[in-house]
């Protein structure tokens, strides 16, 4: 009952953050990519996931923050190949702020320390990454680095692990299909942001927590 209920309630929160996206794509729109459904569906899915993983626990509050807030940034990202600072640096201050009220209440000083120091080491993964993929990823992947980095740190350190590894494998392996097939041109890149958010989802659904 649980996951149907909170697919619902994420197929509804996607509606009102396409309002932000659909301001941001500005003219730039594409087809059923940008289309209101297309999101609601993958938040309500995202979610259902979430309810099933993590179940009648306040954390899945600032989980399914993230799926909401990630689905967006994935479809601005792909259709104008940046990450949205303003999307990044809101996201940033509300999940610090939830992060903080559950270390509070659970007296869990432990977890919030993991996560900031998880957003860290995160977002210097990242940059390194940047600087020797010579413009593959660029400051808005840095922000969302860091961003995941203080979601996964909380869960856990192998969720942390997990989560930078799926990303690095997956985008770099999709990048290199592409370019074997000749669907990518070499002055174009393929958006770091749905592969980050991919292996942070996937780390979440996975990981236990330590």
């Amino acid at each position: 009952m649980l996951i149907v209920l909170w697919a619902g309630v994420g197929a509804v929160v996607a509606i009102l953050i396409h309002v932000w996206t659909r301001r941001l794509l500005a003219a730039d729109r594409r087809g059923w990519l940008t289309a209101p459904p297309t999101a609601s569906l993958l938040t309500a899915v995202l979610f259902g996931l979430l309810a099933w993983r993590i179940g009648w626990n306040i954390e899945l509050l600032p989980y399914s923050y993230l799926a909401a807030i990630g689905v967006s940034l994935s479809i601005v990202d792909i259709v104008k190949q940046r990450l949205p600072k303003e999307m990044i640096l809101t996201s940033a201050v509300v999940l610090g702020t939830l992060f903080g009220v559950l270390s509070i209440a659970h007296s869990d000083s432990e977890s919030l320390v993991r996560a900031l120091v998880g957003s860290i080491l995160s977002a210097g993964f990242y940059l390194v990454m940047a600087l020797a993929s010579d413009g593959g990823l660029g400051a808005g992947d840095i922000k969302l680095g860091a961003l995941l980095g203080l979601v996964l740190g909380w869960l856990s350190w192998s969720a942390l692990a997990l989560g930078v590894f799926l990303a690095a494998c997956v985008g770099s392996t999709v990048c290199l299909l592409l370019r074997l097939i000749n669907r990518l041109p070499e002055n174009r890149i393929v958006p770091g942001g749905p592969f980050l958010l991919f292996g942070a989802v996937v780390a979440i659904s996975v990981m236990p927590t330590s």
